[in-house]
């Protein structure tokens, strides 16, 4: 197991958890627009997608007491990824996870979990994977949210949900079509941009021909090289090559941790 990387480009985070594959966890069946675990919830396992798409959802109380709490797209799990990470800290969910599509997990409980990690040096590592990809993307939200403008945010997003399907997971067959589960609103909410925002940069996206329309809702076909373009053309902001630095570094530093827990792992 190793995180793909490519050394042209941000690292990828997509880590699976392959120990996990021979032990006969059950699996369930969640409908579009169902939660899988709401906020609050005991952490009670993980779960590995092994169909369809989920969206995290977290609420935030609002300033004003007399205005609704804010909830804001945290994430969006694809198959062959690992969710409900948010509830190891505290033992609860910090987040709700909703399906976007018909989908079906791997049940993995914490209390079976544990012990393997415990028993099985290579399984540990992987969660341990799994866990610090989860931080740097978190991180480069972050950053991307700080130095990014619309167009490019939108750009950078799809240039991440690319890399994280692959050509199985894709209905088409079509590594270059990229089906997007997930509603405009949910973009924004997730880029923090308005819907509007988000239709009219892929519109623009579209015009400039790093994107396609492919006649089917939410279908596009992509240029990587255009989208790519977009992400890392300098627009004079130092923030920028600052937040790309920061990136760097904190991928360097999760590979280091993994090689150092591996190094201690084999002593």
């Amino acid at each position: 197991m190793e995180p793909a990387t490519n050394h042209d480009a941000t690292p990828k985070l997509h880590v699976h958890f392959a120990d996990a594959d021979a032990i006969p966890f059950p699996t369930r069946s969640v409908g579009r627009g169902d939660a899988l675990y709401c906020a609050g919830e005991p952490l009670r396992s993980l779960y590995t997608v092994q169909t369809g798409c989920f969206k995290s959802i977290a609420t935030y109380p609002s300033a004003d007491v007399d205005s609704p709490p804010h909830t804001q797209v945290t994430g969006f799990h694809l198959p062959d990824e690992t969710i409900g990470l948010d509830g190891v800290c505290t033992s609860r969910h910090e987040s709700d996870a909703v399906a976007l599509e018909a989908s079906v997990v791997r049940i993995m409980p914490v209390g079976i979990l544990e012990p393997l990690c415990r028993e099985y040096a290579a399984m540990q590592h992987e969660l341990l994977a799994i866990m610090s990809a989860e931080i740097v993307r978190a991180l480069r939200l972050a950053l991307m949210l700080g130095t990014m403008p619309a167009r490019e945010r939108v750009a950078a997003f799809l240039l991440d949900l690319s890399a994280r399907f692959d050509t199985a997971s894709t209905p088409s067959g079509d590594p270059a079509e990229l089906i997007l589960p997930m509603t405009r609103a949910d973009i924004g909410s997730y880029l923090g941009l308005e819907l509007e925002t988000v239709s009219r940069m892929l519109s623009k996206l579209q015009r400039e021909g790093a994107i396609a329309l492919n006649g089917q809702a939410g279908a596009y076909r992509r240029s990587r090289t255009a989208c790519a373009s977009l992400t890392h053309r300098q627009h004079g902001r130092a923030g920028e090559l600052a937040a790309a630095q920061v990136i760097e570094r904190a991928v360097c530093l999760c590979e280091r941790i993994h090689r150092r827990v591996q190094i201690e792992m084999n002593v």
